[in-house]
């Protein structure tokens, strides 16, 4: 396989690598994050819970489930890629961001509908159910930082390049200047 062939198949790999673990987030994600809720009032919504809990729950659990995704991205891709490693930091980079995206979408699609089409037809007093989303859109970095992580300390432990050992030359002797 040449060289280039090689580096393709290594980027493939962490992309399908990373879109599986981002439907896996995205499942986990809406599993796991209690469903905001909203109190219909005359004109709009208001938080049902005044603590604001299930949205901080939200970016918190996909801050979490994306340091593992990262984590497991770059610890499952190390093995094919690590003779490749300029390869493998391009694919982890370009793979966290397939995590984020396809979690964050199916979470999304998968949580309730926007809050506000229900708040319309629903009488004052009514709970309604809150979409689940993200408000601190740092989260999405959570993979990419955990994989380059987990990475960099792979790469710490592993020799890059053969160097050749010293050879001692025996023909130089060192003369004294008496």
């Amino acid at each position: 396989m040449t060289a280039q062939r090689s580096g393709l198949a290594v980027f493939a790999q962490t992309a399908l690598i990373a879109l599986a673990l981002g439907v896996l987030m995205g499942l986990v994600w809406w599993w796991v994050v209690p469903t905001e809720q909203w109190t219909v009032v005359e004109g709009g919504l208001l938080p049902a819970d005044l603590g604001y809990s299930a949205w901080f729950s939200s970016d918190g659990w996909f801050l979490v489930l994306g340091a593992i995704a990262g984590a497991v991205l770059a610890g499952a891709s190390w093995r094919r890629g690590r003779s490749r490693p300029l390869v493998l930091t391009v694919g982890i980079i370009v793979g966290a961001g397939l995590v984020s995206v396809v979690a964050w979408s199916l979470g999304g699609a998968l949580g309730a509908p926007d809050p506000k089409a229900a708040a319309e037809t629903a009488s004052v007093g009514t709970l309604v159910d809150g979409s689940l989303g993200i408000r601190a859109i740092g989260v999405l970095f959570a993979p990419a930082l955990a994989a380059l992580t987990v990475q960099a300390l792979l790469l710490s432990g592993t020799k890059l390049f053969d160097e050749p050992s010293p050879v001692a030359d025996s023909s130089w002797v060192p003369q004294q200047s008496w």
